[in-house]
């Protein structure tokens, strides 16, 4: 029968008996199932909810990086989990359903307007051709890389150093990647994906990176770059080779308050990410022209660049692309160079680098590499050598010498230290392909001086690529199928700084190299994130054992087995570019929409059609569901005794909901005895609650009293000092003979407990969960930890999420259950508003070996002792 005949079953029964008691038993018992297993999947829907109101919190403020597919998937499970609420109400109280799925329309249109941004159009050309004033123009800025129009700039004041050329704009490559479906489905596959996980990277990378190899180019944007290299081939008139040079940028340089960016402010300057494509003679075939510029593309989608937009926080309309197409003379080679050390950006010598192929070949780490370093006052003898063949030498005094005169002149002329990346002509001509300002590292903290009576390091020796220090587990990475295994916050040991491994740099906590080069994009990369990074440390691999905690200490290029505190003590942490990014701002703007809580449940405006959040919702529902079920009490005609309120002595905030046999007898009033429950588990569970009193909110030091004020100012409807129906609302069991179901709420906490206990042990089980709190979340998660850490010792596996904090066991005999569950009991009731002193150690500590000796005594079948707050009983 469905829920809507039985129910107009019920209403005409109503009629004719006038009140009586003679309704059909066994409909009133169906009735009461189908209400029961309503309000089960509602509880399951609001859990949830609950959850992922969590993870929306915690993504804000801790858990970073993310991307917009995070932000998608977290907005998509609230409205999931909400509009299941809605559902399972709708089945136990119709009324209020049409107010609420016109709130929830409504709020998903507005959330899906943040999230779902429409697509931005760039106005301008596809093509620019260089050399001709065309990006003179302050509209030409949205559509070049900074460093290319830099590099146009140039051209005015050093002529023969920068070779002709042309651009394929911003707007251009837009063009591309929304012609067709291609984003959608690039879009599709990232979500599919479940994002950027280590796991799936290479195989995601590799299929978004093939799609866009493999659709073809707008027939606009194709004849628009064809022209242009008809153009050059016109103009240049010895062989050339066209070198393609994407860049990926962020575009977006302030914050939502107009202010400066953390770039500039953290002395991060024209942050970027090359896409060097394959370059091509200049007369190769059209197709092959074009077939190279898809290559370099592609490059967009590749696993180093996927991650660098998500740690940048970077969306598609932030992130720009362009590719700059520079013809140079067959034969050419070249390198990179620094006016300055990166760790001492006003030193006395200039860096120089070189290879046997062009730059890309370098900074791809696919050749191997001399560098030079030359004095910066004239007449600039070279100080220093290191070719990676002494017999045979790619880079030569003379070229060395051209180049750092041409990069002193172009410092002068910027007016701060820069990166410079050349080719040399056969002739000897030095041209320009690339200045930007010298990614800098952040200025070191004071370092305290190794202890002499320290045990002496693990390892030392190498270079500096970036000061800072670092714990983690070391992980040595040889190839892909190790770094699918890289953990957050591990120390990345690599044989050599390859640009491969630019995909591990946002869950790095540190980076050690047995070769590498200061001058590296790995190492460049190091410096714009601020992660600790030690190259040329020889024997890593061999000496470092996958999974070992180490400490690495690069300043002093060093590395000590263990936690080294007083080394950790003063260290930097690593830049988050998160906070005020564009995707950031997306998930706080939709935020807004989940997280506030509004309405008051004792306020004569507490209506379904004025719930103006996601939690309002949610809030509602919630309290009109257990109002419904708990409603059945008052019924006779539809749960005869099924809902009663519990007195141990005196009447407890307490209901039982009697699922089958949870009653010994079953009283006629509205009240039941703790002698009259025949649940096993309940029994257990309700000792450890009341086995010692709970001595009321911890004395909170001054940072936690901050907190909780911080949390409460927050959001005004949830004011700690009171304790209003929101934080007095019914706390039931659901029980029968064997089984316990505990839902309860104290103060701004949530816990659950789940039992069987019968006579079969095989299937006995214990789930405890924990999650919420006053104060903010970096103490509510401390908190959790301080649980998880307590049920570790009665054989408990908890698994931590955010602030919640789930422990089950399972095959328990009877006697051992019912210790389990005392300990449970008891942790239910005492953990209520430790949150508030989780940065206290010394109170953590006392309260952590007063509450293990009490759960000691309970697990042992114990009492725990009186005290003189014993008269005040513990749960009300």
């Amino acid at each position: 029968m469905s829920l809507s005949r039985l129910l107009g079953f019920l209403t005409r029964s109503t009629k004719k008996n006038s009140g009586s008691a003679s309704a059909d038993p066994g409909e009133a018992e169906r009735f009461f199932a189908l209400r029961h297993h309503s309000f089960k999947l509602f509880l399951t829907a609001w859990n949830k909810f609950q959850e992922t109101m969590t993870e929306v919190e915690y993504t804000l403020c801790c858990d970073h990086p993310f991307g917009l597919y995070r932000v998608r998937a977290l907005c998509t499970s609230v409205a999931t989990q909400v509009f299941q609420c809605i559902q399972q109400l709708e089945r136990l109280d119709p009324a209020p359903g049409p107010a609420l799925y016109a709130r929830f329309a409504e709020l998903q249109k507005i959330v899906a307007a943040e999230v779902y941004e429409p697509e931005s159009c760039l106005l301008g050309p596809l093509v620019l051709p260089l050399g001709r004033g065309n990006l003179d123009d302050a509209d030409a800025e949205a559509l070049v890389d900074p460093a290319t129009a830099r590099l146009e700039g140039l051209r005015g004041r050093f002529p023969e150093a920068v070779p002709p050329g042309f651009v394929i704009t911003a707007a251009g490559c837009q063009h591309f990647f929304q012609s067709g479906e291609l984003q959608s489905e690039i879009n599709r596959r990232v979500q599919a994906a479940g994002g950027f996980g280590p796991e799936h990277l290479a195989k995601l990378s590799e299929s978004l990176g093939g799609l866009v190899e493999n659709t073809p180019l707008p027939e606009d944007l194709a004849e628009a770059v064809l022209a242009e290299v008809r153009d050059l081939r016109a103009r240049c008139r010895r062989p050339m080779r066209l070198l393609l040079r994407g860049r990926l940028w962020p575009r977006a340089s302030s914050g939502e308050d107009g202010t400066e960016s953390a770039n500039a402010a953290e002395n991060v300057m024209d942050p970027g990410l090359l896409l060097w494509g394959p370059s091509v003679p200049l007369d190769a075939p059209d197709d092959e022209i074009l077939e190279a510029l898809h290559v370099t593309l592609a490059r967009k989608q590749r696993a180093q660049a996927l991650i660098y937009r998500r740690a940048r926080g970077l969306t598609e309309a932030d992130a720009g692309v362009c590719v700059t197409c520079l013809a140079v003379e067959e034969g050419a080679w070249g390198g990179l160079t620094h006016t300055g050390n990166p760790l001492q950006p006003h030193g006395a010598n200039v860096h120089v680098y070189a290879c046997g192929g062009l730059p890309q070949e370098m900074e791809y780490s696919a050749l191997p590499v001399d560098m030079l370093r030359l004095a910066r006052a004239a007449p600039h003898e070279v100080r220093g050598r290191e070719p990676h063949d002494p017999e045979h030498p790619v880079l030569d005094d003379a070229t060395a010498l051209r180049v750092t005169e041409l990069a002193l002149a172009l410092e002068e002329a910027e007016g701060h230290p820069l990166s410079l990346t050349w080719v040399c002509a056969p002739g000897g001509r030095v041209r320009l392909l690339l200045v930007r300002p010298m990614m800098l590292a952040a200025d070191a903290d004071a370092l305290p001086a190794p202890d002499e009576a320290a045990p002496p390091p693990l390892l030392a020796g190498g270079v500096t690529v970036n000061p800072g220090r670092a714990c983690g587990p070391a992980m040595p990475v040889r190839t892909w199928e190790d770094a699918r295994r890289f953990p957050q916050g591990g120390i990345l040991v690599l044989p050599d700084d390859s640009y491969l491994w630019a995909s591990l740099i946002d869950r790095a906590a540190g980076v050690i190299a047995e070769r590498g080069l200061l001058g590296s994009r790995l190492g460049s990369l190091t410096r714009e994130f601020g992660k600790p990074a030690l190259f040329g440390l020889k024997n890593a691999l061999e000496n470092l054992s996958k999974g070992q905690k180490i400490t690495l200490c690069a300043d002093l290029g060093r590395v000590y087995r263990g936690r080294r505190d007083e080394l950790l003590a003063g260290a930097a942490k690593p830049r988050d570019f998160m906070p005020g990014s564009p995707v950031f701002r997306i998930l706080q703007h939709a935020a807004a929409h989940i997280l506030p809580l509004t309405i008051d449940v004792d306020s004569v405006d507490f209506r379904a059609a004025n719930c103006a959040t996601y939690h309002d919702i949610a809030r509602y529902c919630h309290e009109k569901a257990v109002s419904a079920m708990f409603a059945l009490g008052a019924e006779k005609k539809h749960a005869p005794q099924r809902v009663k309120q519990l007195r141990d002595a005196v009447l407890k905030q307490f209901w039982v909901v009697n699922l089958s046999d949870g009653f010994t007898t079953t009283p006629a009033g509205p009240v039941i005895d703790v002698g009259q429950i025949a649940s096993r588990p309940m029994l257990a569970l309700w000792r450890g609650m009341n086995a010692h009193p709970w001595q009321g909110p911890p004395p909170v030091d001054g940072k936690g009293f901050l907190s909780v004020l911080f949390e409460a100012t927050a959001n005004p409807h949830l004011d700690p000092a009171a304790q209003t129906a929101y934080f007095s609302e019914k706390n039931y069991f659901m029980i029968s003979r064997d089984y316990c179901s505990l839902h309860s709420r104290f103060g701004f906490h949530f816990v659950s407990v789940e039992a069987r206990l019968g006579a079969r042990s095989k299937e006995n089980y214990l789930l405890f969960q924990l999650r919420g709190g006053a104060a903010n979340i970096e103490r509510r998660i401390l908190r959790v930890r301080f649980v998880a850490d307590l049920l570790w010792e009665f054989g408990f596996a908890p698994v931590l999420r955010n602030d919640a904090v789930s422990a089950r066991l399972e095959g328990m005999d009877t006697d051992e259950g019912e210790h389990l569950l005392a300990v449970a009991g008891y942790m239910t009731i005492h953990t209520r508003q430790l949150d508030m002193i989780m940065q206290d150690s010394t109170q953590v500590a006392a309260r952590r070996e007063e509450m293990l000796a009490h759960c000691r005594a309970l697990f042992t079948g114990r009492d725990l002792p009186a005290t003189d707050a014993q008269e005040a009983p513990p749960c009300r």
